[in-house]
């Protein structure tokens, strides 16, 4: 995991929203673990920095802002792999998952509100889409048959500048 630091207050912040489905395989059992996640996406001298809000306590790197956040969604695979390999059985698995998704910063959570009040006043240029800030929530579910239907969708990224969705 990376550690986080406070960017410049003149660097440009995006908020972005984003859904990653990851399948875990652990000692006994494959889980789906799917967040309706969010970051904060700033610009600092050599790229895009991606700090994840929730999950929180991870980042990524790039180019680009979309690059940060493939690096961001791989740098978050990479822990759920880590926390199955840890984890005594699904129960606890779960419960790291948990943890993980809710350890937030207080600096991340107000540069996102802030930033998706500019996105939602039209004082931020980008190219992903707008998009209604949805809960930003997490969910692991056990499978108990192997089917297609257990296979992730593509990710659905885009900036939060719109009101919040009903849960």
């Amino acid at each position: 995991m990376s550690a986080l630091r406070e960017p410049e207050d003149t660097a440009p912040v995006y908020p972005i929203v984003f859904k990653i489905q990851v399948v875990v395989q652990g000692t006994d059992y494959s889980a789906g673990v799917e967040f309706r996640g969010g970051a904060v996406v700033t610009l600092e001298d050599d790229g895009y920095l991606a700090h994840g809000l929730k999950p929180g306590g991870v980042a990524g790197i790039g180019a680009t802002l979309v690059e940060a956040y493939f690096d961001l969604k791989t740098n978050i695979e990479l822990v759920l792999y880590e926390l199955a390999a840890k984890a005594s059985d699904y129960s606890e698995f779960r419960g790291s998952v948990s943890h993980f998704f809710r350890d937030t910063d207080s600096w991340a959570e107000e540069a996102f509100a802030e930033a998706r009040t500019q996105v939602a006043a039209g004082q931020v240029t980008c190219d992903l889409p707008v998009k209604a800030n949805p809960a930003l929530r997490h969910r692991v579910v056990r499978f108990e048959e192997q089917l297609p239907e257990n296979n992730p969708e593509p990710h659905g990224l885009g900036l939060a500048g719109l009101r919040e969705e009903a849960a």
